[in-house]
């Protein structure tokens, strides 16, 4: 008699049955992201500071770059200066919104994103009063700007010429580009900008291959999207690069 209910049961309601291993499954997914790095605000402000980074509205634009001078721990404010030889953007009213990302060196990331309030700003300083923060285990570690360049990348033994690319987008430590070149991953090379703005500066950088990504379409010859990253950048061309960034952010265009 009990078989024989438990086969109407599973006849009458087998959605429930299904419903539940749904349940399961998302249960058992859930369980294997990795672990949300929980942490005071404080504990995260105290290390920020003297670290680099972006200011960001609320819709992702670059305001400018700089770093985290000093913090005011009883207000949860902190003062953000510009990189060497630049200044912050004026006329931001009192209480706009802003984000701030932040890249630390810390066990459990390195990357901050501060949520904050303008309080003051001046093209020394700005002050931010921080309402919120997360930090993050992985991140792109700069804001990246779209281009429309075309480059070449040379042998990083002889400076030989390999290959003319196209870059798609550009950063204080990497670059996007697509070439028909076969790159290996972390395979090293110079690229040869001739210029992100007209009449501006060259660049010379040495990169490694960090990621690749045939793009072409099944019926035509390979096409390679490779993200790579800036081995070393002096300071002078850092500086030169963080100005051709802001002013094409700016100007609204990758040309």
């Amino acid at each position: 008699m009990y078989q024989l209910f438990e086969s109407i049961k599973k006849t009458l309601f087998p959605v429930a049955k299904t419903e539940k291993k749904e349940e399961t499954l998302k249960t058992t997914e859930q369980d294997t992201e990795p672990p949300v790095h929980e942490h005071t605000l404080d504990e995260l402000l105290d290390t920020c500071e003297g670290a680099a980074c972006e200011v960001l509205t609320k819709d992702n634009d670059l305001l400018f770059a700089g770093y985290v001078a000093h913090r005011n721990p009883d207000f949860k404010a902190i003062a953000i200066e510009p990189r060497k030889n630049c200044e912050a953007p004026l006329g931001i009213k009192h209480g706009t919104a802003v984000k701030l990302q932040v890249r630390v060196r810390a066990k459990w990331g390195n990357l901050v994103m501060l949520y904050g309030t303008v309080s003051a700003c001046s093209e020394e300083q700005w002050n931010v009063f921080v309402e919120s923060a997360v930090a993050c285990t992985e991140s792109r570690k700069a804001f990246r700007q779209r281009v429309d360049v075309d480059a070449k990348i040379l042998s990083d033994a002889d400076f030989e010429f390999l290959e003319t690319c196209h870059l798609e987008d550009i950063s204080l430590v990497g670059v996007a580009f697509s070439t028909p070149l076969a790159l290996e991953m972390g395979q090293p090379f110079i690229l040869s900008i001739p210029y992100l703005l007209k009449n501006s500066h060259s660049y010379q950088l040495t990169c490694t291959v960090a990621s690749v990504r045939n793009i072409a379409q099944p019926d035509e010859s390979p096409c390679w999207r490779y993200g790579c990253a800036f081995d070393t950048l002096n300071e002078e061309m850092e500086n030169a690069l963080y100005k051709d960034i802001m002013t094409l952010q700016q100007n609204g265009r990758g040309t």
